[in-house]
């Protein structure tokens, strides 16, 4: 059907330089075998790039393929696309290869339209390649290459850092391309993400969602990222905008399914998520997810976080919405952050001294950790000591404890074999936002970052896969939260493991 045109000519050919690697010296030092080691790997993926460009051709001489492809794209566009026959565009294989080649091109269809005639290209295009967009081929660039350049550019610690990890691969690309190429992954994956939750939010509740009869946590909290913003106002000598550099709170949410022993489900993947946005923003996204995913019929929730106001304010509106049952829901103030609150109200108490503050303050936090009526005898100790010059501090510390209180019965959460610590959100916090975009002289665009964040979080969350495949088919489909098989357990531990960015590579590229 289509005109393939490639270049080098002798594409199609096997690579003389992989024949070669079999008649070369073989290496007799470490270094030697490494540069071998090194040429073969490059090597082999030019050789799957030829095989994939060999299907390309095939794909493009299914007459009937194309015409159902072209139709698609004709049928789905809200506006009026015309046929443009062929054009040629260049294709970034995940070998290094970038190929050319003739493929259907439409383009909306302008004609008798008034106004002037457009003559430059928009930040997005305007035309589609349906042959290439029914292979997830967007950008210029195939599904794999897509998917290594996201991942390497949320995965190292700089854009100069991926670009050089995947130059080592024999995937040369420029900071522009690299940027441009995970924002679109991202954005795709956000606006499937807002749709599907949207739709969520006000549809009823799935007869049999995926919690269904699991144990399930729920944690919220916040971290920091520096961003930048254009000042208005007049600009610089220097022809420059003034910049504006405000803190942002990205808040991330991990829901996570439990074991009978009240440990994180190590065969169940975790789903983690980002947003740069108010705490409405957050509660909205939250809630979307949970009736998504049918949280109302889970066996138990466990909502447990720090004691942030804005986390608080807002749980009782998240049940209700939610539909969860109140006697499914459990609410806990994070054991260790309640530590911390103790620790800084005895730390009041200086009509004592420093050994006693420390003994008061150990036997507090057992007969918190230990009592049933624990949280009751921590705040009529501290009361007792709201009498002094400190006083008015004291009772300000008091309040936690008492507008908590009901969140601090953790032997209840013993005999539930439920945890009392958030542990698994500040890991995500540290893992997926402080790792990477909290870093000092590090200053970030807010709509790149909360992309970046976004994928960093699949990524953590062992779902990258998942992630790519609802870029690919334009398509939301629920998270899964079943158990792994031990065969895919292991090949996902694998797929980490090499997706991981070696500490000699990072060296290396710095």
């Amino acid at each position: 059907m289509a005109d393939i045109v490639v270049c080098p000519s002798s594409f199609w050919h096997p690579q003389p330089a992989l024949e070669g690697l079999w008649t070369v010296s073989s290496p007799r030092d470490p270094v030697a075998f490494w540069d071998l080691e090194r040429t073969a790997q490059q090597a082999a993926g030019q050789v799957a790039d030829q095989i994939l460009g060999h299907h390309l051709t095939q794909v493009h001489q299914d007459a009937e393929f194309v015409r159902q492809a072209v139709q698609k794209v004709q049928d789905k566009s809200p506006i009026p696309l015309i046929n443009k026959g062929l054009k040629e565009v260049s294709v970034l294989l995940s070998g290094g290869t970038r190929i050319l080649l003739k493929t259907p091109y439409l383009r909306p269809d302008r004609r008798g339209k008034r106004g002037h005639k457009r003559t430059k290209r928009g930040p997005k295009g305007v035309g589609h390649y349906p042959v290439l967009e029914a292979l997830g081929i967007r950008d210029g660039v195939s599904p794999a290459t897509r998917s290594q350049i996201a991942l390497y550019t949320v995965q190292a610690g700089s854009y100069q850092e991926a670009i050089d990890l995947l130059a080592d691969r024999g995937l040369a690309v420029d900071p522009s391309t690299l940027a441009r190429l995970a924002q679109t992954t991202a954005q795709a994956d956000i606006s499937l993400r807002e749709a599907a939750l949207a739709q969520a939010r006000n549809l009823p509740l799935p007869e049999k969602g995926v919690l269904w009869g699991k144990r399930v946590r729920i944690s919220l909290d916040g971290g920091r990222v520096r961003t930048r913003r254009v000042r208005p106002g007049r600009k610089t000598r220097k022809g420059r905008h003034r910049l504006d550099t405000p803190w942002r709170e990205p808040r991330v949410l991990v829901i996570d399914i439990l074991d009978e022993e009240g440990a994180a489900d190590p065969l169940r993947l975790p789903l983690y998520d980002v947003l740069l946005d108010d705490a409405d923003a957050t509660f909205a996204l939250l809630l979307g997810y949970l009736r998504l995913l049918g949280a109302a019929q889970a066996q138990v929730i466990e909502f447990i976080a720090d004691g942030a106001d804005w986390i608080w304010d807002r749980v009782a509106w998240l049940r209700q919405q939610a539909e969860i049952p109140v006697e499914k829901w459990v609410e806990v103030i994070d054991f260790y952050h309640a530590s911390e609150h103790l620790y800084a109200a005895i730390e009041l108490c200086r009509s004592l001294s420093a050994q006693e503050r420390k003994q008061l303050y150990e036997q507090l936090r057992h007969t918190l950790r230990t009592d049933p009526q624990g949280v009751e005898q921590v705040i009529q100790r501290l009361q007792q000591e709201a009498v002094t010059r400190r006083g008015k501090k004291m009772k300000k510390a008091l309040v936690y404890f008492e507008k908590h209180t009901a969140r601090m019965a953790y032997t209840n959460l013993d005999a539930q074999k439920l945890p009392v610590g958030s542990g698994g959100v500040e890991s995500a916090v540290r893992r997926v936002i402080n790792a990477r975009f909290k870093a000092p002289g590090t200053f970030w665009n807010e709509e790149s970052v909360e992309g970046l964040m976004h994928l960093r979080a699949c990524f953590k969350a062992g779902r990258w896969d998942e992630m790519m495949h609802r870029v690919l088919t334009q398509t939301f489909v629920t998270p899964s939260f079943e158990p792994l098989t031990q065969p895919q357990k292991v090949a996902l531990l694998g797929e980490l493991e090499e997706s991981v960015v070696p500490e000699e590579d990072l060296r290396k590229a710095a």
